[in-house]
């Protein structure tokens, strides 16, 4: 089995919703980039919705592994960014194996696709 270094290889971008402020002082929302972490991406599955229409939705999930420090308080309103990306988190839990990592479960988002 690879060891921790050898299996998070691809530096990932980390987005986070934040709170903020708007020219008129209004509480308003918005996402960003907390910091860049080294993680592991694996495909899990993906599938094909029929839409009415005739339509299809793509939805394809995927493992993202961290240290478990890395990202020091995960949420579920997160998401990733790697090449152009985005990795929506879907919920997350440690690595009941190996302590030392946690694992995000996300979705892909592709933009554009039923344009």
């Amino acid at each position: 089995m690879k060891n921790t270094l050898e299996r998070l290889r691809h530096r990932v971008a980390v987005f986070a919703k934040m709170e903020g402020k708007t020219e008129f002082n209004e509480l308003s929302y918005g996402y960003e980039e907390i910091k860049r972490v080294w993680a592991e991406i694996l495909p899990l599955r993906g599938k094909e919705i029929k839409m009415e229409g005739g339509s299809l939705q793509e939805e394809i999930t995927h493992k993202i592994t961290t240290r478990m420090g890395a990202i020091k308080e995960p949420r579920n309103d997160m998401y990733f960014e790697f090449k152009g990306q985005r990795f929506e988190v879907l919920y997350f839990m440690p690595n009941y194996k190996r302590n030392d990592l946690t694992e995000f479960y996300c979705k892909l988002i592709i933009e554009g696709a039923n344009d």
